[in-house]
């Protein structure tokens, strides 16, 4: 398993809660140039990295993912930490689709 793939398993859990369809956190099977799997790296990296992800990250962090899903379930709104959460997840989501590669993505109909 490459690093990218390796990164990629690694966030898919936030990104999930991000609401990032499932079939964008995953790269497209079949063989890629060096250089086109090195940027698409560097741009999950600098992803990994970001203030959105932390922020996400923190937020997400707050109350066990349990208490998350009691929210939903129970219909809470308006709670200050969901707040925080819609913002982050906001956030995290524009920072995905800002210049994502298409290398992550489903595969391309032949």
């Amino acid at each position: 398993m490459d690093e990218t793939t390796k990164l990629l398993a690694q966030m898919k859990p936030l990104l999930t809660v991000a609401n990032i369809p499932n079939h964008q956190i995953r790269i497209r099977s079949g063989k890629h140039k060096t250089e086109t799997l090195a940027k698409a790296f560097d741009w999950l990296h600098d992803l990994y990295m970001s203030p959105e992800y932390h922020e996400l990250k923190e937020t997400w962090g707050l109350l066990p993912e349990k208490i998350w899903r009691r929210y939903e379930i129970f219909g809470f709104e308006g709670l200050i930490e969901q707040k925080l959460l819609a913002d982050a997840k906001k956030n995290l989501f524009r920072a995905w689709r800002k210049k994502r590669p298409q290398l992550f993505n489903k595969d391309k109909k032949v």
